[in-house]
């Protein structure tokens, strides 16, 4: 986070104003460093796809060609990066982006980053419940995780409930 509020913080207009959406335009370079070396590195298929979403611009999955590693998608928006991964994990970097949040783009791009190596090394787990009412979709990475309570409707869209635990991406060459 930055800090450029001081102490008492930022102004109630600043939650809901962007001032300069292209302020993380450089993660979009971060992520394409990411894509080339992983695909250099690792035993994965490369593939353009659809950008989803109303901001998508262009978007790439690499897939584990062996050994049950979790997919990774990367998403270039017209505000960021959003990567996805797995089945139901998906992380938009920045978080949010408004003037209040003052996150800055080389904290954003260390997290990207930490991201992109729990898949890699396989340290994702996702977990999709679902209850008479609500379900749950839990999420386990190293240095972050979190529940998030869903409707039932939301479980019926993400699919069948279930857990995964990714497995490491196999190395070019067995490395």
């Amino acid at each position: 986070m930055g800090d450029r509020w001081g102490p008492d913080g930022p102004p109630p207009e600043a939650y809901s104003r962007v001032t300069d959406p292209q302020r993380y335009a450089g993660l979009h370079d971060v992520a394409d460093r990411f894509v080339t070396v992983l695909a250099e590195r690792y035993d994965v298929a490369v593939t353009d796809e659809p950008a989803s979403g109303a901001l998508g611009v262009r978007a790439v999955r690499l897939h584990p060609r062996s050994g049950g590693g979790a997919d990774l998608v990367v998403v270039h928006t017209e505000f960021g990066v959003r990567l996805r991964a797995g089945r139901w994990v998906e992380e938009s970097f920045p978080h949010c982006g408004c003037d209040a949040c003052d996150e800055e783009a080389e904290d954003l791009a260390e997290e990207l980053g930490d991201f992109v190596t729990d898949v890699v090394r396989g340290r994702l787990a996702e977990e999709l419940t679902s209850g008479f009412r609500k379900g749950t979709l839990a999420v386990g990475r190293p240095r972050s995780a979190g529940n998030r309570s869903l409707s039932r409707d939301d479980v019926r869209r993400l699919g069948p409930p279930g857990r995964h635990e990714w497995s490491p991406w196999p190395e070019r060459g067995g490395r």
